[in-house]
């Protein structure tokens, strides 16, 4: 009898637990009855396990009930913000995440943390009527066996599908668990590069133009939800830009946040799909000089400068824009303007204009303006968006963000206009690295019907992917539009542009992913001429090697060497 209590008190934990996690019944249902079974009997033996380790039932049960409601409080905020589920590798950036605390709507937070007291308070009434089961001497054992080898199971078959369900199929606790092994898909080489040899036999042409490289904070086109549910455009001058512009649309693996991800993509034309999930190839994996932008034009004469306003040291960026070529690092000390805690794209925008003057012909900018969160209105503006959400501050908040981007595409308006007075050639390759989270909750792009498509399928995450960009020159129109590509393909066919030489991998990376009308590449999915094809399909399976292929060669292979750079004067300000 007490046994069975014991089951139906897991149960009933874990189920609030799924509600904490996911506020939503019908996002519950979506669990796989074989993953409700196995999630109740983790957490029934995390119980019987640290009960027999402390000798201590009562206390055990208390402790791991409140452990599973923080851990329910965790869950919800990663869903909310990433669409994803808590895992082990997020304790590798708490740091992070402690600097990004500003952003959490205080109004969401209140209410979570109210659900998780009343939730917690129900959970301790129950275990008054639990009683510590008697078990014998085999049970007892057998437990303690299970409980050993349990997180060893999991280690091995984590891989198999931790990449094919989401955690609404799958559960928090096996969601969790299922990612104690998520490594590299790739082998990098602990080597070191020989950079003596990276000295290019190819002189910066003459006529080679300025680069400028923006990467906006969750810039969109809000205009994907119809022009009729707005009573202005947000983005007139932009929306003109087009016409003279080579515009796409861009899949990329962060939603909500991760913009660091789109930024490793964009810079290097590799992947970020041979890597788990929850970690970033910046903080993790970076630890020689690899090939990017900023080392390839380095070679090539180009002066580097990259701007990102704000702390140093997140995602180990000091370390890693050194080790991908650049010159000089701007962090948000060389700032003194700020939007909410963020520093305003007009300043950066002037920094630009600025630091082109002095002779620096690479410029990347990564900005902080639209980051979350959207809870005050800061620039007064009118923008507004007629349709309506269960949550009114939804609408609020969005509407906040509308008048950021509108300050967004005044800021865009006066740097395109200064460099129209420029003399030389300057190419602007724009871009959003990803969709924002509204009001902390991503309910927003189903309610809004941002994507039309089943919630929880691939059309919907493709749907949520999905940034705008364009390149655009001063002296000459580049006209042209595709609509689905993937961030990776980006840089060569900026490169292309530039008419510079650039590494072989950029060249076959093209080809697989341009010419083979690939719109998006992911972990356990792909889209190929607006078709969707799943890992075990052979199409997937071909493609997927083939650019793990080369995103291998580049970490380990010799012969990109020469492409690499590491500048001893490398400046941080």
């Amino acid at each position: 009898m007490n046994i069975f209590r014991l089951v139906v008190f897991s149960t009933i934990t874990f189920l609030i637990l799924e509600y904490l996690s996911k506020k939503n019944i019908k996002k519950i249902l979506m669990l796989k009855s074989y993953a409700l079974v196995l999630n109740v009997l983790i957490l029934l033996d995390m119980l019987l396990f640290f009960s027999l380790l402390t000798k201590n039932f009562n206390g055990t049960l208390i402790v791991i009930t409140i452990l599973i409601i923080i851990f329910g409080i965790a869950n919800r905020i990663k869903i909310d913000y990433r669409q994803t589920g808590f895992t082990p590798f997020d304790f590798l950036i708490l740091r992070e995440a402690k600097s990004m605390a500003v952003a959490l709507n205080k109004k969401s937070m209140l209410n979570l943390v109210v659900t998780a007291i009343i939730s917690l308070i129900i959970l301790l009434m129950l275990t008054q009527f639990i009683k510590e089961p008697i078990l014998d001497t085999n049970l007892k054992n057998s437990i303690i066996i299970i409980s050993i080898f349990m997180p060893l199971l999991f280690y091995i078959t984590g891989p198999l599908y931790n990449q094919k369900i989401s955690v609404f199929k799958l559960g928090s606790i096996l969601y969790f668990f299922s990612y104690l092994n998520d490594p590299p898909k790739i082998r990098i080489a602990n080597r070191k590069r020989d950079l003596k040899s990276s000295i290019l036999s190819i002189n910066k042409k003459a006529e080679a133009p300025d680069v400028i490289i923006i990467q906006s904070e969750s810039f969109i086109d809000p205009f994907v939800l119809g022009q009729h549910n707005f009573n202005k455009d947000p983005l007139p001058f932009y929306r003109n830009l087009l016409n003279e512009s080579y515009s796409f649309s861009m899949s990329t693996r962060a939603f909500g946040g991760g913009t660091v991800h789109t930024e490793y993509e964009i810079l290097t034309g590799l992947s970020t799909v041979f890597f788990p999930r929850d970690t970033t190839v910046f903080s993790r994996y970076i630890k020689n000089s690899l090939p990017s932008i900023g080392s390839i034009l380095h070679q090539q004469g180009f002066k580097s400068l990259l701007i990102h306003p704000y702390l140093e040291w997140y995602y180990n960026r000091t370390n890693v824009y050194r080790k991908l070529g650049f010159d000089r690092f701007l962090t948000l000390k060389s700032f003194e303007s700020k939007t909410k805690e963020y520093v305003k794209d007009i300043d950066v925008f002037n920094r630009i204009v600025h630091e082109l003057d002095e002779g620096n012909n690479l410029i990347v900018a990564v900005t902080m303006q639209n980051h979350t969160p959207y809870s005050n209105d800061l620039y007064n503006n009118a923008n507004r968006y007629h349709g309506s959400f269960s949550n009114p501050d939804t609408k609020i908040h969005f509407n906040n963000f509308l008048n950021g981007l509108s300050e967004t595409d005044k800021s865009l308006s006066y740097l395109i206009d200064e460099l129209k007075k420029r003399d030389k050639e300057t190419i602007l390759l724009f871009y959003g690295d990803h969709l924002p989270v509204i009001n902390q909750d991503a309910t927003f792009y189903e309610e809004s019907l941002w994507s039309k498509a089943k919630f929880d399928s691939w059309k919907y995450y493709f749907d949520l992917s999905k940034s705008p960009g364009f390149i655009w020159s001063n002296k000459r129109n580049i006209n042209g539009n595709i609509k689905d590509i993937d961030a990776t393909a980006v840089l060569p066919i900026l490169l292309k542009e530039l008419n510079l030489d650039f590494p072989d991998y950029l060249k076959k990376m093209d080809t697989l992913l341009i010419k083979d009308g690939i719109n998006g590449f992911f972990r356990d999915y792909l889209i190929k001429d607006g078709e969707f094809y799943g890992s075990v399909h052979p199409i997937y399976k071909k493609l997927y090697n083939n650019i793990k292929n080369i995103n291998e060669s580049v970490f380990n292979d010799a012969k990109y060497d020469k492409w690499c750079f590491d500048n001893e004067t490398y400046e941080v300000n």
